[in-house]
């Protein structure tokens, strides 16, 4: 089967955020991860590979993708710079030109399945117990929360945990605001102890 690159298309996807949770990703500055790229890999042989980003945050984003064009998959799936969305697409063709799980391009298999987390921006601990429990109506297993110096960490973590089913999670994302290890270690040991639902850091 021929794997040369005959076209690309690239288009975006606005999905906007909920009306619920709109005032706080609009204001932690990140209205534009409603904006996703779609990139669209067409090789020869009629195999298609697809890829997405999102374009204003993701590590790469897609430029110069006429320089694919006539090459093989193979060839530059790992030229990161790229963008990510073109890159994923062409791992995504590659894979299926060798007929194997793209996982095989990378390495062994680790996991029969990936944990995928319910996911807002930092809010007020009564807003993330509604958002746990939006969670837990929808099927999710565990929430992702941003963590901050101006909310109760305590307050949102006893409020989820209060609201969830014993096998569900919380991650707790600090982003550096805990500043150092002595700020950190000892609210994250207690946090440890007291609830027993959060699972990462």
């Amino acid at each position: 089967m021929s794997a040369k690159i005959t076209g690309i298309e690239r288009f975006t996807l606005q999905v906007p955020f909920v009306d619920r949770v709109r005032p706080e990703m609009e204001r932690a500055g990140i209205h534009t991860w409603s904006e996703l790229e779609i990139t669209r890999v067409e090789l020869d042989g009629g195999i298609v590979g697809w890829g997405e980003t999102i374009q204003n945050y993701t590590w790469g984003r897609v430029k110069d993708e006429e320089r694919v064009l006539g090459h093989s998959p193979f060839e530059l799936m790992w030229d990161d710079s790229l963008g990510a969305g073109l890159q994923m697409a062409l791992f995504d063709a590659a894979g299926k030109v060798a007929g194997v799980p793209l996982y095989r391009l990378l390495g062994d298999k680790h996991r029969e399945w990936c944990a995928i987390s319910f996911w807002d921006h930092d809010m007020s601990p009564e807003k993330y117990e509604v958002e746990a429990e939006t969670a837990v109506n929808l099927g999710y297993t565990s929430i992702k929360i941003k963590t901050r110096p101006w909310w109760d960490v305590r307050e949102t973590v006893r409020r989820i945990s209060d609201i969830t089913p014993d096998h569900f999670h919380i991650d707790a994302d600090w982003n550096a605001f805990l500043n150092n290890a002595s700020n950190a270690i000892p609210l994250l040991r207690e946090l440890e102890r007291d609830f027993p639902k959060i699972k990462i850091y």
